[in-house]
């Protein structure tokens, strides 16, 4: 995985300004260390910085077609680039470099805008095609790989970052609250939605087409789909050998690179799976990489010694002391161009500095398993959905049923009671613009797409939609692991392998209270069953209580004059949180309540980070 960035005009050939796109080019530097390179074409341009894992010495893009008429540039990986480059080759392609992505451009010669569908990978694209006259942009089926665009100045901008569309001069610096109403209402924000106003994240699953003088078209190529009838049931047996299978091959697919690979050890069980999959069956000098979070109930090392004990791997540990979350806050939210309502993101950016310090590119994860194996506490939440449905307010069944297709099922939140709570956090000013940027008054997904699903399917496709793509692998994946120059890969979201899943039947999933049991199964003579046994522990780190008791770095971004130089949040508000959050025996339930106040530093710290104005 590299950075990509460029321009394209959509009304004329006006020369682009490459001066500019160099600028681009710099900012996102950590996503490609190994070289740069931008080409100017009729109207357009294109840029690419380099993370080299295939043919080392002649992967440089852009990369152009036999004719010239089509120009590329990738970030990503794609892990079924052997069997399309026989393919292709047979059909009478010639290559001019040894990379996976070079399949792209050859692809589109041969499918058109099919293309995407062929790939195994993960990858966000641009296209230039000067016969058709137009630009092509797509990010992969789950949204591994991030792309940003923006439309200003007779040009479509587009980048791996926004910092870098930021670079273009005069694209406004605002704040979006459609963002922040997101953040305080689901697990993240959601694509195309981005905290800069008028600049979009391309979504999952979707291709940008932009023919010069034409307005741009969003074509949706793929969409996670569960059927609607339960699919005949196969026997235990044959789903447990079969996701062993499966798993084999996606973590080998993901191990292929001419540089040393490795991957984490949480001390959970996704990515123990990984772990002890890579040990027992394809072990070849891997690295592997831990943190240490706290202690007490967040310390998760006694789990994470059991792995790294049992595939002898060379493994390198970064201890996070609680100091070293706030003192590297406003970095996180630098890279993550986000505000965030955890701070396990910093720990995340430290273990990829971790990474960063060893003869490894690029590791693998265990990201992605919850959303599909029903990992989540509210899957169990689901079983009880009859004894729910008495609790509910008339309001609280409209709110399910234009936001989820359902009135009884409740994703998470009880918006309605929330959304008091969120008028009272809000500024006086603000508080009557709230329907403008209200993130409950339209669904963020086709409720269409859910219509006749199981409770179980139908929040697999929700996580999938609200906490996966932009949070789980946004903010909180691809930021923080490109930060220093490293590349996440992640097994569990191998469209073969998902394609698999969609066709388990739920009791597989979920059994009972057992969460994830067809994978645990798959585990079975595999990971060590101290792992196997353990109860779903959801990875966290020391929350803002601990932070305003200790008056830590970071505080200032709560300062009463800097609230209400913003004017989002009522500085009284703050002020008693503030005061809350300091009592001795204060403390959030972990992931299941909202910390408002992180939330309000973390927005005021990235107006401050990125000069944004509200």
């Amino acid at each position: 995985m590299c950075g990509i960035a460029g321009m394209f005009n959509t009304y004329s050939q006006a020369k682009p300004d490459m001066a500019v796109l160099d600028g681009m080019l710099k900012k996102i530097s950590h996503r490609g260390p190994d070289g740069t390179k931008a080409m100017e074409f009729r109207g357009a341009a294109l840029g690419f910085n380099r993370l080299s894992f295939i043919d080392l010495s002649g992967g440089m893009q852009p990369i152009l077609n036999e004719e010239g008429s089509i120009a590329m540039v990738t970030n990503g990986e794609i892990f079924n680039f052997k069997e399309l480059r026989e393919e292709l080759i047979s059909k009478g392609h010639k290559f001019k470099t040894g990379t996976d992505v070079e399949v792209i451009l050859h692809l589109y010669e041969e499918y058109g805008l099919d293309f995407p569908n062929k790939l195994n990978g993960q990858y966000a694209i641009a296209l230039l095609d000067s016969e058709k006259d137009e630009l092509i942009l797509v990010r992969d089926p789950i949204g591994i790989a991030p792309l940003f665009y923006t439309e200003f100045d007779g040009r479509v901008i587009f980048a791996s970052e926004i910092k870098a569309i930021l670079e273009y001069p005069g694209v406004p610096r605002k704040l979006n609250m459609h963002a922040v109403d997101q953040l305080m209402n689901f697990p993240g924000i959601v694509s195309p939605t981005t905290f800069f106003e008028g600049i979009y994240s391309l979504r999952a699953g979707h291709m940008l087409r932009i023919r010069r003088g034409q307005s741009i078209e969003d074509i949706e190529y793929w969409d996670l789909r569960y059927p609607t009838e339960e699919p005949e049931d196969k026997g235990e047996a044959y789903y447990v050998e079969r996701l062993r299978e499966l798993l084999k091959k996606s973590i080998s697919r993901r191990l292929v690179a001419d540089v040393p690979i490795g991957f984490y050890i949480s001390g959970g069980l996704d990515s123990s799976v990984v772990a002890c999959y890579i040990g027992k069956f394809l072990l070849n000098s891997y690295y592997s990489f831990s943190a240490e979070i706290g202690s007490g109930e967040l310390d998760e090392s006694k789990y994470q010694q059991i792995i790294r004990e049992y595939v002898s791997s060379k493994h390198y540990v970064t201890k996070v002391a609680e100091e070293e979350i706030w003192a590297n806050l406003e970095n996180v939210i630098y890279h993550a161009e986000s505000a965030v309502k955890e701070s396990y993101d910093v720990a995340a950016y430290l273990l990829s500095g971790l990474v960063r310090s060893s003869p490894a590119k690029a590791v693998l994860t265990g990201q992605g398993s919850d959303e599909f194996f029903c990992g989540y506490v509210g899957y169990m939440l689901d079983l009880f959905r009859g004894m729910q449905k008495g609790s509910m307010s008339p309001e609280e069944l409209r709110s399910n049923e234009l936001l989820w297709g359902d009135p009884y099922f409740r994703y998470e939140r009880i918006h309605p009671a929330i959304r008091k709570i969120h008028t009272d956090i809000y500024s006086e000013a603000m508080r009557p613009n709230i329907p403008s940027f209200s993130a409950i008054d339209e669904s963020p997904i086709d409720v269409k797409k859910v219509a006749g699903l199981s409770s179980q399917k139908r929040r697999s496709y929700i996580d999938y939609k609200l906490r996966l793509s932009d949070h789980l692998l946004g903010e909180h994946g691809d930021r923080m692991i490109f930060s220093h120059s490293v590349e996440g890969r992640h097994p569990f979201l191998d469209p073969e392998l998902i394609q698999f899943i969609t066709e388990i039947p739920d009791k597989y999933k979920l059994n009972g209270t057992n969460e994830k049991y067809i994978l645990k199964k798959a585990g079975e003579g595999i990971v060590p069953h101290e792992i196997l046994k353990r109860r779903k522990f959801p990875f966290q780190a020391p929350g803002m209580s601990a932070m305003v008791k200790k008056q830590a770095k970071g505080m200032e971004y709560l300062d009463e004059a800097l609230i209400r130089k913003y004017g989002i949040f009522d500085p009284a508000f703050i002020s008693k949180m503030k005061a809350d959050y300091s009592e001795e025996n204060f403390k959030l339930m972990g992931a299941y309540e909202i910390d408002y106040l992180m939330i309000a530093l973390t927005v005021t710290m990235l107006c401050e980070t990125y000069g944004l104005s509200v």
